[in-house]
C-alpha cells in the first residue's frame, strides 16, 4: 500500500473509532439510564452489573457502525478535502478512485466483520444479559422459540403455536396442554388456527383429548374451541419477535419446517434475507459518502459532515423499514425487500461518483 493510501485510511480509521466509540458509549448511557434503578433496587453486585451492560454491546456494534462508517467518510475525506490534498492528488495525476480503493476494501471488511458479530457474538452474549436479569433482576423468561415455535406457559397449561401474527390477531399450528398437580397431564388441545373475538382466542377445526385417571382418552372434535386461560394479542407482542433472537441457521431451519408443513413464511424470510443485506449497508455508505465528500467543496466543514450524514442515514433508515413493512406483508417478495434499499443506495452512490472530477 501506497504511502498516500494509508495516509487516507489511517484518517479514516482515527475518526471511525472515536466515532464508533462515541455511539456505543451513548448507547450504553442511556441503557443504564434506564435500568439503573432496577440495578440499584435488586442490589446487583457492581461486578454483574458492568457485565450486564458490556454484553449488550455486540447487539449495539451492528446498529451503530453504519452510521459510524457513514460520518467517519464524509468528515476523514472532507477534511482532506477542506484542506487542499484532494485538490494536490487530483494536480499530481493520481486517479482518485484508485487512491480511495482502500476505503472501499475497508467497507467490504467492516460489512464481515458486522455479519460476524451479529451471529456469532451477538446471540450468545444476549443469553448472558438473560441470564443476569432471570439470576439478579426477577425477570423470568415468557417463552422459548425454536425450531417448533413458540413456547410459552399461561395459567395451567403449556401452549406450542407454530406462528404468530399480532396484527392480523391469528394463531397457527396451536398445541395447548392442560395440567393439574403433580404435573399431570389432563387434556390435549390441537387446533389448526384461532383468532381473538370478542375477547376470546377461538380455535377452528380443534381436537380436544382428555385423560382420565383411569388411563381412558376421551377424543372430542369441535369446529370452535375458546382457550379461556390465553392472554390477548398484547401480551404475545413480545413472544412474536422472538424469532428476531435467532442465528441465521435456526432461523433458516424453522423456516424449512414452517414451508414444509405449508405456513405462510413471508415475515421469517424477510428478516433472513435482512440478516445478510443490512451488514452490507457498511460497505454501501462507503461508496455514498465518498461522492458526497468530494463533490461538497472546500468551505464544508465538521458540521456539514454531520449534518449530511445524518440526511443520510434517517434516509435510509426510512428506506429499509418500509420496504421491509411490504415485505413482511407480502406486498414485495423478500428478496426484493431485503435487498431493494442496498441496490437503491448503490446506484445514488455510482450517479454520485458521475459528479466527481477525477
Amino acid at each position: 500500500m501506497k504511502i498516500l493510501e494509508r495516509h487516507i485510511l489511517g484518517e479514516f480509521a482515527k475518526v471511525l473509532l472515536v466515532t464508533a466509540a462515541s455511539l456505543i458509549a451513548l448507547f450504553l448511557i442511556i441503557d443504564i439510564v434506564e435500568n439503573a434503578d432496577r440495578l440499584i433496587e435488586n442490589a446487583v453486585p457492581s461486578g454483574e452489573a458492568v457485565k450486564f451492560f458490556l454484553f449488550k454491546i455486540p447487539a449495539i456494534i451492528p446498529q451503530v457502525f453504519p452510521m459510524a462508517v457513514l460520518i467517519s467518510v464524509l468528515l476523514s475525506l472532507g477534511i482532506l478535502n477542506r484542506y487542499g490534498e484532494i485538490t494536490a492528488i487530483k494536480a499530481g495525476g493520481i486517479g482518485l478512485i484508485k487512491v480511495l480503493r482502500p476505503l472501499i476494501v475497508t467497507g467490504i471488511v467492516i460489512s464481515g466483520f458486522v455479519m460476524v458479530v451479529n451471529e456469532a457474538i451477538a446471540p450468545p452474549a444476549k443469553k448472558a444479559v438473560d441470564r443476569i436479569e432471570k439470576r439478579r433482576l426477577g425477570h423470568k423468561e415468557p417463552s422459548h422459540f425454536g425450531r417448533e415455535g413458540l413456547w410459552f406457559k399461561y395459567g395451567s397449561s403449556i401452549y406450542n403455536v407454530r406462528t404468530i401474527d399480532v396484527k392480523r390477531k391469528t394463531l397457527h399450528g396451536i398445541n395447548a396442554y392442560g395440567f393439574e398437580r403433580p404435573f399431570r397431564l389432563k387434556q390435549h388441545v390441537t387446533a389448526k388456527s384461532a383468532e381473538w373475538k370478542d375477547g376470546w382466542w377461538v380455535g377452528r377445526d380443534a381436537v380436544v383429548l382428555k385423560f382420565a385417571d383411569s388411563g381412558e382418552v376421551e377424543k372430542t372434535r369441535l369446529d370452535n374451541f375458546v382457550f379461556a386461560d390465553l392472554n390477548g394479542p398484547e401480551a404475545l407482542l413480545t413472544a412474536e419477535k422472538n424469532y428476531e433472537r435467532m442465528d441465521l441457521y435456526e432461523l433458516r431451519n424453522y423456516i424449512k419446517a414452517l414451508e414444509a408443513e405449508g405456513y405462510d413464511t413471508s415475515r421469517y424470510l424477510v428478516e433472513f434475507y435482512t440478516r445478510v443485506s443490512f451488514p452490507l449497508v457498511n460497505l454501501i455508505m462507503v461508496l455514498v459518502a465518498i461522492p458526497f465528500a468530494l463533490t461538497t467543496g472546500r468551505k464544508s466543514g465538521i458540521a456539514a459532515g454531520v449534518g449530511t450524514s445524518v440526511i443520510i442515514g434517517l434516509s435510509y433508515w426510512i428506506i429499509f423499514g418500509l420496504s421491509k413493512s411490504l415485505g413482511q406483508t407480502g406486498v414485495l417478495p423478500a428478496v426484493v425487500a431485503a435487498f431493494f434499499p442496498d441496490l437503491l443506495f448503490i446506484a445514488i452512490g455510482a450517479l454520485m461518483f458521475g459528479y466527481v472530477r477525477q
